[in-house]
């Protein structure tokens, strides 16, 4: 296809550009049926020039979901390293995080489509495997191995399971992704009363 003629962009807006493009044709039509040549024509330039910045479209997947969780974890971790700051308000600060900057944007879709097709594409489940939930889990683990030494965890096994913690938010996307329109989830409720679950009230006992 002819590239459009437009104001010469440098390299980081045109990367910006085509992972705009790439989001928003994976979020109609899927990962499996999104093509390179689509995600060209949406950004408007040549496939030659988006392949000079992304080799495949699993690049592209990938590119994207670090963009979305990278921040959140790091925000995360960082609070997690403030060893005065309680379990139960750093896994509380997580489930807000991932309300604003997921659940209730267009972002949620890639989740979604990890959800779905990533059996499929084990490039990208192997990406999103080691470079998201691998980190993650370790931020948790030390939470929880800090917040069981505490008293603050009703059960302390719970300190073995960290996959616990991210519970609600997978089901918050599976419920919005397929049962939404039957019944609505009150995700707010959700993460408050697995937070009660989970941890004893504060300055409280079991």
């Amino acid at each position: 296809m002819r590239e459009k003629k437009r104001e010469k962009r440098d390299p980081e807006q045109r990367r910006a550009e085509i992972l705009a493009a790439a989001f928003a044709c994976f979020a109609e039509r899927g990962f499996a049926a999104t093509r390179m040549e689509d995600v060209a024509v949406r950004a408007g330039i040549a496939k030659g020039t988006l392949y000079l910045h992304f080799p495949d479209k699993e690049r592209l997947f990938i590119e994207l979901v670090s963009g979305v969780a990278s921040p959140i974890l790091e925000e995360v971790g960082g609070m997690v390293q403030k060893e005065m700051v309680p379990a139960r308000t750093a896994v509380a600060m997580f489930y807000a995080l991932f309300k604003r900057e997921v659940l209730e944007t267009e972002r949620r879709h890639l989740l979604r489509l990890i959800l779905a097709e990533g059996p499929m594409f084990p490039v990208v489940t192997d990406f999103y495997y080691r470079e998201i939930i691998t980190k993650g889990l370790a931020i948790i683990r030390v939470l929880l191995a800090r917040a069981a030494a505490g008293g603050e965890l009703r059960n302390p096994v719970v300190a073995d399971v960290p996959q616990l913690v991210m519970a609600p938010a997978v089901m918050s996307i599976i419920w919005a992704t397929l049962f939404e329109g039957y019944e609505h989830l009150d995700t707010q409720k959700l993460f408050d009363t697995f937070l009660d679950t989970l941890f004893v009230p504060e300055g409280g006992t079991i």
